[in-house]
């Protein structure tokens, strides 16, 4: 039987389709390209950039927080506003393990930000050798707990490393990811249980604290940088582990409170959220931390403005010096090509915006 017209074109107009599917990933991601580098070196140079606009007050002694500080300056270079799901519960203050949901590289400043730079948030070492310029001084004044991934062989002397550590940082509460993975689906992914092990024995109480939105901010997933968004946040009530008998009922209630906060905050209509309070510092700074930045925030300023003018001179320099004489023409074209990516990202807040009102 000879194949109908319908049977010779399916497999051409499929391959035609998939083609263009493919060309418009491609231009997608051309044009957000430029916004997502810049994400890359904000986040890769943050130190320094905030030390020179004193977000990071490493001059002052009095009401510094150092950790919210930066937070509060990534806040205000991606202009995000964050929302509160049921105001009347509060961020618990007191010595605690905080439980956030991740969702892409935006986690870590969404999150110290609506837990008011009071966390010391657990890390793969691999993050510090991506960006060593950041996490390795927050690491020096212990303000981030750094560990190799993997199964740990010995639980009860890594839990002791964790008693030592946080014993000597003035963070008051340390902050985790318990689902082990990124998750930007519409659900979460099963809770692990080492670190709620550990809040268990050593009856440290634990709040759930979710944020939905975080991935617009900055998704590493889909090269995604989105200015002025808007994130929402709740806080669970706390939970205190001595009031539970065993482990797996305690396991239970925060897999519980989890699930139900995770689907309130994800289900929240924005229109009728008030906006969190701006956080303020929650104490002076440490005497030892105060001299260790007083020498690595004009250190890594330095080396700051050296790179860029190594970069204007030699990479931009030699750049128009190889397209020359079509020097102007290049330039002209990557301007308008870093424009495009700006304003898409711009645009691209306002158009989600609109659909989720």
């Amino acid at each position: 039987r000879r194949p109908g017209l319908k049977g010779i074109f399916s497999p051409a107009i499929f391959c035609v389709m998939r083609l263009a599917h493919a060309l418009e990933r491609s231009a997608t991601l051309a044009i957000r390209l430029p916004t997502f580098l810049w994400s890359l070196f904000l986040l890769y140079f943050s130190l320094p950039i905030f030390s020179f606009t004193f977000h990071l007050r490493w001059l002052s002694w009095k009401q510094r927080g150092d950790v919210l500080g930066w937070s509060q300056g990534m806040k205000a270079f991606y202009g995000f506003k964050v929302l509160q799901v049921h105001p009347e519960r509060r961020l618990f203050t007191g010595k605690c393990i905080y439980l956030c949901n991740h969702r892409s590289w935006a986690d870590f400043m969404v999150d110290q930000y609506v837990t008011q730079g009071r966390t010391l948030f657990m890390s793969r070492w691999a993050v510090a050798y991506v960006f060593p310029l950041f996490m390795v001084p927050m690491w020096f004044v212990r303000a981030v707990l750094l560990f190799k991934r993997g199964s740990i062989a010995d639980k009860v002397a890594f839990n002791a490393w964790i008693d030592r550590e946080w014993e000597k940082s003035t963070q008051t509460a340390l902050g985790v990811y318990p689902e082990g993975h990124r998750s930007t689906t519409g659900e979460s992914l099963p809770l692990k249980r080492g670190m709620l092990h550990y809040a268990f024995d050593r009856k440290v109480p634990v709040q759930v604290v979710i944020g939905a939105n975080k991935e617009h901010i900055l998704s590493e997933k889909k090269m995604i940088v989105g200015f002025g968004r808007t994130v929402k946040v709740g806080y669970s009530e706390v939970l205190f582990p001595e009031r539970f008998s065993d482990f797996q009922s305690f396991m239970s209630a925060v897999q519980s409170t989890w699930d139900s906060e995770w689907l309130e905050v994800m289900g929240a209509d924005d229109a009728h959220l008030p906006e969190l309070e701006e956080p303020v510092p929650y104490r002076d700074t440490d005497p030892v931390n105060f001299f260790k930045l007083l020498l690595i925030c004009p250190a890594e300023v330095a080396f700051f403005a050296y790179l860029m003018r190594w970069w204007i001179k030699v990479m931009l320099g030699g750049l128009w010096t190889w397209t020359a004489p079509y020097s102007a023409v290049v330039f002209g074209a990557l301007s308008a090509w870093i424009v495009t990516s700006f304003g898409n990202a711009l645009w691209w807040r306002e158009t989600t915006s609109r659909k989720q009102r």
